[in-house]
């Protein structure tokens, strides 16, 4: 056990995951393995229903570069990263989404484009590979409206917004969850949004992703927030809600 700063923090946003959660973990043990620098999982279940928090606990106890915190109740997406953000130690803290979209070995790519100066890296999928593969029409739709939210935020030096795979400075990483305010899906847009407001560096990188069915999002039920949140974001702006970021 080492009690040394970790340089990177693997931050898992997880709700109701029990049954993908091991193959994920075995699949970042393995590649984080291999690696020189020192690392941690933080698992941040989003107060699931199942077995998520005891699947993720039987881990941490065998492994203590593995952290668990739970939120109460189920919050969302954006503050399952942020409290995982928060609980996370690491020089660098990359989020990625539960399922394993995207293979961990891109983790050394995204750390390139931070060790080369940046202070946000996003993981950018090829969109016409994306829509290729979504087996989903209501998904591709969904996506859709998210681009046209996302050019309405200025947010073009971006193409891909939600992409579950970022990786941040610590010192960005806790200047934004200071000032986010959304819960849901759109956290991802928020995120980019203060950056920018901040002065952040942000460079994208291309990333692969596997298929995996089970997600969490559900178009009928979360996209009307989520439009309801991107409008929010905007009127956070107009109305001051968000302070000057790390770059005044």
């Amino acid at each position: 056990m080492t009690h040394r700063q970790p340089y990177l923090s693997i931050v898992l946003p997880a709700y109701n995951e029990q049954d993908r959660l091991p193959a994920t973990l075995d699949a970042w043990m393995a590649y984080l393995s291999e690696q020189h620098y020192i690392w941690e999982i933080v698992i941040s279940d989003d107060g699931s229903s199942d077995r998520t928090s005891s699947v993720a606990m039987v881990r941490a106890v065998s492994d203590p570069r593995i952290i668990v915190v739970k939120a109460p109740e189920n919050q969302g997406k954006g503050a399952a990263v942020r409290r995982g953000i928060v609980a996370a130690r690491g020089e660098v803290v990359l989020f990625s989404d539960a399922d394993l979209a995207v293979p961990p070995h891109f983790t050394a790519d995204a750390l390139a484009v931070v060790e080369a100066g940046a202070d946000l890296a996003v993981g950018q999928r090829s969109l016409r590979e994306y829509a290729r593969t979504e087996r989903s029409i209501g998904r591709l739709l969904a996506g859709a409206a998210v681009q046209v939210g996302r050019r309405v935020l200025g947010l073009t030096f971006v193409a891909d917004s939600q992409c579950g795979f970022k990786a941040l400075r610590r010192e960005a990483a806790l200047d934004i969850v200071r000032r986010a305010t959304v819960n849901g899906f759109a956290f991802d847009i928020e995120l980019l949004f203060l950056a920018r407001r901040s002065g952040a560096t942000v460079v994208p990188f291309p990333v692969d992703v596997d298929f995996r069915s089970g997600s969490t999002f559900d178009v009928a039920k979360h996209l009307p927030s989520l439009l309801r949140d991107i409008v929010r974001i905007r009127l956070n702006a107009l109305r001051g809600r968000y302070a000057v970021g790390i770059n005044p």
